[in-house]
């Protein structure tokens, strides 16, 4: 076995697309378990002449084993063992991941509509074509094979149904933890854990990292079996389960605590943090909370509507801050019909949000007025299906007005400043409204309340670079005039912060930054939190069959170097691709794109393909790690 394992690895080696990490020798981890290192570590265990599998094959070149053991779903782990399984290899996966497996169809399917207005907010690394299930197991079960016994168990986190498997041989136990750590004591990232907090009512949009107390349970419930050695899904072998379980936890603490310490979840759920802290802190009453801002009640010419603000001039011309609803348009018209407001001059859009958004088009009809926006915010707005981000609208608005950061505009008896202000979103902005008579009020959309910054989807791109995120909009509260209260339109009150606590709030960030470092093995932290820094665009889109589309591949190179870019997209059989893979160097701190071109073929297509690319960079090579929707019209 060992010299056959040896042929096939040096084989590999000159295979295209294989990284260097990947093309490393077979390791003998012990006398009947080798190691075959890749983008994805494949574990072969030699007993009586047959295999067992873990993970699968990230050679591609091994032809048979008698099963693979699958530790979660997601499919830039699960493409590793498809082959073997094609080829007879019985696959086992965790009970509670088994849908992903086996029906993926349904989960496309369903996402090209469930994807807008999501609020689950959980990982679309689903798997694209179906894979065979030969049993499915949970904690406390066991597989049997050739006179072994591999015992299963529960270990959420990192996906909702992971599991890890433990074995005892050569005198080992090894314990397989799929994603539940990489390496010395880091995480591949924090995105993934995003869930809702059902002990907590927190549903998953506003779950920042839900599953972190999870994860700490697992980690310590592997611990709980002495395992000598853990082989995750990727990343080195682990020797030392003990020294970098403990590290991960510390780290995993340090920024949640950090995370809770200046969020603006706090005002609206109060004590539900509290139960948020218990689950994944050892001393939750020691979290340095920020004192709140201060607060004041709105200006009497803004009328709060909802989650949306009417600045009304003394001639009863309106302008209105976001629409998301019918009720919105309803309470306008009855300001109307009580003569109270004549017309709306001006919409402005602070971000793309459904429950800011949903009802523009609506509100046109009833209201005929020139949409704002700024730069950030003009291109989703208008072409909301060429996105995946969080609450998403799936109605566009056609004509809007692009006002260029702090453009400065005279409406009635108010100055208008425009900004952008990528806050609770990357694609978000803001409007300063200053009134002739000395009062100012800067509304920011959902990106501050009285407790902190708005943050808790990390799927919104909230992206952790000097001069950009939050610290950009920490610098624009610095530079506002005096005096300037801060309109949340959650919010009832109009508030502020000291000096002090905006000071408090860019420590915190630029701490974060630190312990993300920490936590994760990128050369730079942002990877982490960031999951679309590489995505197909556009996300969604309809087309014929026999036509062909264009597909960009838009990477955001957060290191501090340039790096080059390896893209590889994997289609439906029958499509076309051109070019079968391009390269693509990005400066640091960048973003840039290329451009694939898909043929689609002129029959025997499904209703609805889905497109992976594989990213490769440096170490990295990230298989299926981003997609996109065709939908064939018939």
């Amino acid at each position: 076995m060992r010299k056959a394992w040896t042929v096939l690895m040096l084989a590999a080696i000159a295979m295209p697309g294989i990284s260097t990490h990947a093309a490393e020798m077979v390791h003998s981890l012990s006398p009947s378990v080798d190691l075959v290192p890749g983008p994805i570590n494949g574990v072969q265990i030699e007993r009586n002449g047959r295999t067992l599998a873990v993970y699968g094959d990230p050679t591609e070149t091994v032809q048979q084993a008698d099963m693979v053991l699958f530790t979660h779903s997601r499919r830039d782990v699960v493409w590793a063992g498809r082959g073997l399984v094609e080829r007879g290899a019985r696959a086992i996966v965790p009970a509670l991941e088994a849908e992903a497996f086996s029906n993926p169809t349904d989960f496309w399917k369903d996402f090209t509509t469930a994807r807008y207005h999501d609020y689950h907010q959980q990982t679309t690394k689903v798997p694209v074509a179906p894979l065979k299930i030969k049993r499915t197991v949970k904690g406390g079960d066991s597989v049997q094979w050739q006179g072994l016994s591999v015992s299963v168990l529960d270990t959420p986190g990192y996906t909702r149904g992971a599991v890890t498997y433990l074995l005892d041989i050569d005198n080992l136990r090894y314990a397989f933890v799929g994603d539940a750590i990489y390496g010395d004591g880091h995480l591949l990232d924090l995105y993934s854990l995003q869930d809702a907090v059902a002990d907590a009512n927190i549903r998953g949009y506003h779950g920042y990292a839900g599953r972190i107390g999870d994860l700490i349970a697992s980690l310590r419930a592997i611990l709980a079996q002495s395992p000598d050695i853990l082989l995750p899904a990727r990343g080195p072998v682990i020797r030392n389960p003990r020294t970098a379980i403990d590290k991960l936890i510390a780290r995993l603490q340090a920024v949640y605590t950090n995370y809770l310490s200046i969020n603006a979840g706090r005002w609206y759920f109060r004590d539900r943090y509290d139960t948020l802290a218990r689950r994944a802190l050892i001393r939750p009453v020691e979290i340095p909370w920020m004192k709140w801002g201060a607060t004041k009640d709105l200006p009497s010419w803004v009328i709060p509507i909802q989650n949306s603000r009417l600045v009304l001039s003394e001639g009863g011309v309106g302008w209105l801050i976001d629409c998301g609803s019918q009720g919105i348009i309803n309470e306008l018209k009855r300001l109307r019909d009580a003569g109270r407001l004549t017309s709306l001059e001006g919409l402005f859009i602070t971000h793309y949000h459904d429950d800011h958004t949903d009802s523009i088009n609506p509100l046109l009809a009833e209201f005929p007025c020139p949409v704002h926006v700024t730069p950030l915010m003009a291109d989703i707005l208008r072409h909301p299906r060429a996105y995946r981000m969080p609450a998403m609208t799936s109605h566009p608005v056609a004509d809007v007005t692009v006002m260029p950061d702090q453009t400065t505009m005279v409406w009635r008896e108010f100055q208008l400043t425009f900004y952008d202000y990528p806050g609770q979103t990357l694609y978000h902005d803001a409007l300063l409204v200053e009134h002739e008579q000395g009062q100012k009020i800067f509304l920011l959309g959902d990106s501050f309340t009285p407790s902190g910054i708005d943050d808790y989807c990390l799927l919104n791109r909230n992206l952790l670079h000097e001069g950009k995120g939050y610290f950009y909009c920490l610098d624009v509260l610095v530079s506002l005039p005096s005096n300037t209260w801060l309109v949340n339109e959650h919010v009832v009150p109009t508030f502020r912060f000291a000096p002090s606590q905006l000071a408090e709030m860019r420590s915190a960030l630029t701490e974060r930054k630190r312990l993300l470092a920490e936590l994760f093995p990128w050369d730079e932290a942002n990877y982490g939190i960031d999951e679309r820094w590489a995505r197909l665009d556009p996300y969604g889109q309809t087309i014929r069959p026999g036509q062909k589309t264009s597909l960009a591949i838009r990477i955001l190179n957060h290191s501090g170097i340039a790096h080059e870019y390896t893209v590889t997209p994997h289609a439906p059989a029958g499509f076309r691709i051109e070019p079968e893979s391009l390269r693509l160097t990005v400066g640091p701190r960048q973003e840039d794109s290329a451009t694939f071109t898909v043929s689609i073929p002129s029959s025997g297509a499904e209703p609805l393909a889905v497109i992976t690319a594989d990213i490769a960079f440096d170490s990295w090579d990230l298989r299926h790690w981003c997609e996109v929707l065709l939908e064939i019209e018939p």
